[in-house]
């Protein structure tokens, strides 16, 4: 059952959240207002489902209300961090996934994220398990394990990476104070990489974007 309901999930991600990947490598910068930096708007907007738009799904009902696909990725002495996309959605579910999630309706945002160990050791990096604080004030700690995914081809989304490992996935924060159409802005934090000896390398890295 837990096999099925995952491949529903994927499958419901397909549809609802077309992926876009970033060719642009400049380093990512706040702007005066602390937001990080964006490209400009390409073409592959035009392949999005657009804002205010319902997708009906085999789980559901699901309801784009803002997103932000333009990020510059940035760039650590350690690290290389792609966020594709932050959306934020709310969904009526039904059939199997309902009841795997044990709720009829959800409101949450999404981080489609890229990253890459560039050095040439192991390093720990909770980016996968970072939190989130949005305009609203609301804070939650660590992403929902359930909806987490991660493409074929990625090793488990967990802290530890080897020289030159990349990892790709997707991590969902489920809102529980906060509608989705009320967020304006969401910070995600990630504690900074450690190596082998605990030892911290860099600083903690803080992206907030703007929706």
């Amino acid at each position: 059952m837990k096999k099925y309901l995952s491949l529903l999930f994927i499958g419901l991600l397909v549809v609802v959240m077309a992926a876009c990947s970033a060719d642009d490598k400049e380093t990512t910068e706040a702007n005066e207002e602390g937001f990080a930096e964006e490209r400009e708007a390409g073409e592959e907007e035009e392949s999005l489902i657009p804002l205010g738009e319902t997708a009906e799904t085999e789980g559901g009902s699901f309801t784009y209300h803002a997103r932000n696909n333009r990020l510059k990725p940035i760039e650590t002495d350690s690290f290389s961090i792609n966020v594709d996309k932050v959306s934020v959605m709310s969904g009526k579910l039904s059939g199997g996934f309902k009841d795997y999630l044990g709720q009829e309706e959800i409101e949450y945002i999404q981080f489609d994220i890229e990253v890459e160990n560039k050095t040439s050791g192991a390093l720990n990096f909770g980016a996968y398990q970072a939190s989130i604080v949005t305009n609203t004030g609301e804070e939650i700690d660590a992403p929902d394990s359930r909806l987490t995914t991660k493409s074929e081809d990625t090793s488990e989304l967990n802290e530890k990476f080897t020289s030159g490992e990349k990892k790709q996935g997707a991590i969902f924060f489920l809102l529980e104070e906060t509608k989705a159409e009320d967020v304006e802005w969401v910070q995600i934090n990630m504690k900074a990489p450690v190596d082998e000896n605990n030892e911290k390398v860099g600083e903690d890295i803080n992206i907030k974007v703007k929706l």
